[in-house]
């Protein structure tokens, strides 16, 4: 059986305003194509940054909720490289062959025939770049960015690398444009300056995709240590209430936070800032306990799945607004491509639907089901799959009503078996196809 029926079958300017912002404004409809930069953080927990009432310094996400609109159910998947590839194909993972995350020792990686964001975005005449983590394959030629649609590409490969030695064990993975190459330095101020070099060089009208996909806050941590230090005096407290967050992760991610900033500034010091769009979320839960919601990574209760998501664009997307609503991380593919003029016209169908007057407030969401499956989690090759319709939730043989109940503390199943059998049978359905 050849993996493509597998897998289907399978289931100062950093402290300046970014721009002017008037709340009160409608949004415009947007003129031209725009720039669009994704953040994309590793493993942040929903309740470390500034914005999420966490204690982490974090005033440049901030700015950005601040300026921009925060959607409040906005679902990724549970480890890292499912998400990665969703956000890429605007297709499921069971669909792309990224079902499960890829490891060290394994040849996986997504599937060839899948198109890809930058692969659509440089058909209509977009500069694109990877900067940071690629993981969806890296064994392969064909698997690596620069075959993926990218022009360019700076950092690693794989799952995971220490912070200033590049390295994860014996292997050492760092590169630019398909070479191995040999720095030192901290990656996340690495990737900051890699912005900053190429923004300073743009000398091209031609607008530009930009995915800066972070190592932070995954483990093995290795955070500056004056940042360190600086959080070990002001004994910081669990935020929200969950596990205590170790003095290396609120440095890593204070780090990121800098860095988001110097990209940023860098953007508006060239002048292209106020025709730019940028997404921020992460890619899964944090390792621990979310609060308010339940589990974390690895999980596809709440706190695996649901992360922090902004969307930024003054006088496009509504300034300091929450966006309620189910949005899933395969919404963006179609989002931004449409938004940017290009087709979403392709042989393999999308999961994803076009959100723009989510993001503006035009209009309510019209997604009403997201499906994961949880790598090496239950049954069969896929895991145990989770499925949301609406409010209600079904994960393994539990039912929850997660508008009312988000910390999913209330097993709902014996109480609605007719709603239990209806998730059940669209479970298996889509396992069947």
């Amino acid at each position: 059986m050849n993996r493509r029926v597998k897998s289907v079958i399978l289931a100062s300017l950093l402290l300046a305003p970014l721009a002017a912002v008037n709340g009160a404004d409608a949004p415009k409809t947007p003129a031209g194509k725009p720039n669009i930069v994704v953040f994309l953080a590793d493993d942040m927990p929903w309740h470390y940054p500034g914005f999420n009432g966490g204690q982490c310094e974090t005033p440049n996400l901030d700015r950005l909720a601040k300026e921009g609109t925060r959607l409040t159910q906005f679902y990724v998947h549970s480890v890292c490289s499912p998400t990665r590839a969703a956000l890429l194909t605007g297709r499921y993972p069971f669909r792309n062959g990224m079902e499960e995350r890829s490891h060290g020792n394994d040849i996986a990686g997504m599937l060839p025939d899948e198109r890809t964001l930058a692969e659509a975005l440089k058909q209509t005449g977009y500069d694109t770049a990877l900067i940071g983590k690629w993981h969806l394959g890296n064994w392969y030629q064909r698997q690596l960015p620069l075959q993926r649609g990218f022009d360019h590409h700076y950092g690693l490969y794989g799952a995971l690398i220490s912070y200033s030695g590049k390295t994860r064990g014996l292997w050492y993975d760092w590169h630019r444009d398909g070479e191995t190459i040999r720095e030192d330095g901290y990656t996340t101020d690495l990737f900051a300056r890699e912005f900053e070099r190429m923004m300073a060089a743009r000398n091209s009208d031609r607008p530009f995709f930009y995915y800066v996909a972070f190592n932070a806050m995954h483990a093995p941590y290795n955070a500056p240590s004056e940042l360190v230090e600086k959080y070990r005096k002001q004994a910081v407290a669990a935020p929200g209430g969950g596990k205590k967050a170790s003095l290396q992760e609120l440095a890593t991610l204070e780090s990121m936070d800098t860095a988001i900033g110097k990209m940023i500034a860098a953007m508006k010091a060239k002048g292209v800032l106020d025709n730019t769009v940028i997404v921020f979320f992460s890619d899964n839960g944090g390792a621990n306990e979310n609060p308010p919601f339940r589990n974390g990574k690895g999980s596809t209760y709440e706190g695996g799945v649901r992360v922090p998501c902004i969307i930024h664009w003054p006088g496009h997307v509504p300034a300091n607004k929450m966006a309620d609503g189910m949005v899933h991380v395969v919404d963006l593919y179609p989002t931004l491509l449409k938004l940017a003029g290009g087709s979403l016209e392709q042989p393999l169908p999308l999961d994803g639907m076009d959100m723009w007057d989510v993001f503006t407030g035009a209009k309510p969401s019209p997604r009403m089901e997201v499906v994961h499956n949880l790598p090496n989690g239950g049954k069969g090759e896929m895991g145990e799959m989770s499925i949301c319709q609406g409010s209600w939730k079904l994960i393994g043989k539990e039912l929850y009503d997660i508008a009312n109940d988000p910390g999913e503390k209330t097993d709902l199943a014996a109480k609605h078996p007719d709603i239990y059998k209806k998730l059940n049978a669209r479970i298996l359905q889509l396992v069947a196809e």
